[in-house]
């Protein structure tokens, strides 16, 4: 997420609110013997509630808990929510695109249905997958035993770089943070295996027996290599020394989503200086840019010690670590055994998955990977309603009139800082649907030799010309290119271009609903925009002018205000128990936890200007609490342990349930909306705990 804050993860998720009690409603016989069919109350279901829950205790399952006990997560699944199950709606309609492609057999070569239909065939042809098992890789496996020097290692690890398998670090081209016009070559630390640098070093008994796996693992992949399994075990003990000596110097979540410490721009002379195990005017040579002069990399140390790694170890030990990467970033995509290893462990273990999801659906996955916007482009065509451009235009003119008078309004804040937050709020651009301009995939060549290489040669692609491709370096930044796709069931903010995006494929219900009522709206995807909205006023976010350069445009005492109430936050969220022993990370969820409240807190004053009459009540809520209520809805998930226990060690987003606990109780209004909730009641915070923000 550096400089892109996005609402989910993995398979996109995120979590708010709190809700009713019986006492102030009646019973659950009477809540639900008053509803009817209409298209408005089939926006929220009070069935999904567990009215047995003070709402005051806990919000999450007061709101939603007989939802989520009545639906466990699926075996093809780690977690299920309202998420998952769009995701779902979106990939029976893609499924019937990708299809149609594929049986025209009539598509001329070269042209985009040829392209989609082409890839989704060779994935989906199984027959063929098993019978060549390792062949599409074996030409890259050849290049790697032929190295026997420096050189020959720079060489072909950089050639697996163009390939997206990065087996040492990833090179991209983003905007200058401190000349937001202009795109800079960014370097950033890569070479693990596991989650994050902490995996190799915490010592739980959990921690300890994610590393015995993976080296399980990691000795099965050699062994698919062809290597005995004495020597596979000595070669995956290899892997996980380097990958140690690596995650020793690479920065920890926190430090590496804070926008200062990622900013150190240096020139190339410079660069070489500092890390000359590499040589990295060769090295931009070869990739065809001999003109980059200057870069930013995020993580200088990680860098200086990658360097002393080239150096010390040895040439074989390299050649063992290239092979890992190269079935690491392949497995999926080669005969079903290999992919079933893979899935084992990256699935399995720590996510705890239990069975793969069916193959049309991974090559879906894949494909949306690959070529996601050539696939959105017919996706947009078919599904999406220009009506839902201009619902979405409405709300936003009211989330931003909301917003800038909340700025206004703040305390806390000083004149001169209010000016430049209001100045910022008003160049924001909110872009709805899909990107105004799309990716050219003319130069992308799909083919029927296998399915492995088709995914190289998109990866290939996009690292060239993509969004972040290397061809942009020097550019000015465009802001029409997106880098979330068309259909995807999701959302994002970009620091330095000023802009926060709504594919197509959130706005459907229950996020966006037409047919509902404006709470319904307003709590669901009114409380999403509002969070992306906020992001560019989050901890980090906060950092950026409305030119979108990193720059102090605080006052002292303003940042100091902002800061202390940022801290009540860390220290909220720092009490929250995933499971038993494992805490939610406060300064990690700081950023998405400020966007959470600030959103929530936005939508609601946006609901509020949107009234012209008072709402009516439907199924015996007010329109306060059908807000509230549908903020819960669609944050509801079920999850793994071991997919929340992976979620709370490495996800920037809270679990679901703190989301939704962790804001409601700060918003004042939550309260006079659910007046049964009390002083005495477990989660109720007093107002001089509850922290003003935006």
């Amino acid at each position: 997420m550096e400089k892109k804050r996005v609402i989910g993860l993995f398979a996109f998720v995120i979590v708010l609110v709190n809700a009713l009690i019986l006492v102030a409603f009646g019973s659950s016989e009477t809540l639900r013997s008053n509803m009817s069919t209409s298209e408005k109350e089939k926006a929220f279901d009070p069935e999904s509630m567990n009215l047995s829950v003070k709402p005051g205790d806990d919000f999450y399952e007061y709101a939603e808990g007989d939802w989520i006990k009545n639906h466990p997560v699926p075996p093809d699944k780690s977690r299920y929510g309202e998420f998952a199950i769009v995701e779902d709606r979106t990939y029976d309609r893609v499924k019937g695109i990708l299809e149609s492609a594929a049986s025209n057999t009539s598509a001329p070569y070269g042209s985009l249905e040829q392209k989609i239909g082409e890839f989704y065939n060779m994935g989906m042809d199984n027959a063929t997958l098993e019978k060549q098992h390792l062949d599409p890789i074996k030409g890259e496996l050849k290049m790697i035993d032929n190295i026997s020097s420096d050189s020959d290692l720079q060489s072909v690890s950089t050639q697996m770089m163009e390939y997206g398998l990065d087996p040492f670090f990833s090179i991209y081209a983003a905007p200058d943070k401190k000349n937001s016009k202009i795109m800079i070559a960014t370097l950033t630390q890569g070479g693990l295996g596991l989650p994050d640098r902490d995996f190799y070093f915490r010592q739980d008994n959990e921690s300890i027996k994610i590393r015995e796996q993976y080296l399980t693992h990691v000795t099965r992949m050699f062994a698919f290599l062809g290597d005995s399994p004495e020597v596979a075990e000595n070669n995956a003990r290899t892997v996980m020394r380097i990958e140690t000596r690596l995650a020793n110097a690479s920065f920890t979540n926190v430090e590496d989503h804070d926008e200062v410490k990622t900013y150190n721009k240096m020139s190339i002379e410079e660069l070489q200086a500092f890390a000359p195990g590499i040589n990295w005017s060769c090295l931009f040579s070869s990739l065809g840019y001999p003109d980059v002069t200057e870069v930013n990399v995020r993580n200088p140390s990680f860098f200086k010690e990658l360097s002393s790694a080239l150096q010390d170890e040895s040439i074989a030990d390299w050649k063992t670590f290239l092979r890992w990467k190269l079935i690491l970033g392949t497995s999926p995509y080669l005969s079903p055994e290999v992919e079933e290893e893979h899935f084992d462990f990256y699935g399995r273990k720590l996510n705890g998955q239990q069975e793969m999801k069916p193959r049309w659906k991974r090559v879906i996955e894949a494909e949306n990977e690959a070529m996601g916007e050539a696939v959105g482009r017919v996706y947009v065509d078919r599904y999406f309603d220009p009506g839902s451009r201009a619902r979405m235009q409405e709300m936003v003119f009211n989330l931003k009139k909301a917003f800038g008078e909340r700025i206004q309004n703040l305390a806390w804040m000083k004149p001169e800082t209010k000016k430049e937050a209001l100045k910022k709020l008003e160049v924001l651009d909110v872009q709805i649907g899909y990107p105004d301009e799309w990716l050219n995939y003319s130069e992308l060549e799909v083919k029927n030799d296998s399915y492995a290489m088709n995914v190289l040669r998109t990866s290939k692609f996009k690292f060239y010309h993509g969004p972040g491709g290397l061809d942009r370096i020097g550019q000015p930044v465009n802001r029409k290119l997106w880098e979330m796709n068309p259909q995807e069931t999701n959302a994002y903010a970009d620091y330095n271009k000023i802009i926060i995006v709504f594919p197509a494929g959130i706005l459907q219900p229950p996020f966006f609903n037409k047919d509902a009522d404006d709470a319904v709206n307003y709590g669901a995807i009114g409380a999403i925009i509002g969070h992306e909205m906020t992001h560019h006023f989050d901890s980090q976010g906060r950092k950026f002018d409305a030119s979108g350069n990193l720059t102090d445009w605080w006052t002292p005492e303003d940042a100091n205000n902002f800061n202390k109430s940022t801290e009540v936050l860390v220290d909220e969220y720092n009490r929250f128990e995933v499971l038993p022993g494992l805490y939610v990370n406060g300064d990690l969820t700081l950023p998405e936890n400020v966007a959470d409240f600030g959103g929530l807190t936005v939508a609601y004053h946006a609901y509020k200007l949107s009234l012209k009459e008072d709402p009516e009540m439907i199924d015996g809520f007010t329109g306060d609490q059908r807000f509230f209520l549908s903020f819960t809805q669609v944050w509801r998930e079920s999850d793994t342990n071991e997919s929340l226990r992976t979620l709370a060690l490495t996800d920037t987003h809270s679990p679901a349930r703190f989301r939704v606990n962790g804001v409601v109780f700060n918003v004042p209004e939550f309260y006079r909306a659910f007046p049964s909730v009390k002083h005495s009641d477990k989660l109720y915070r007093p107002e001089s705990e509850r922290p003003v923000i935006w």
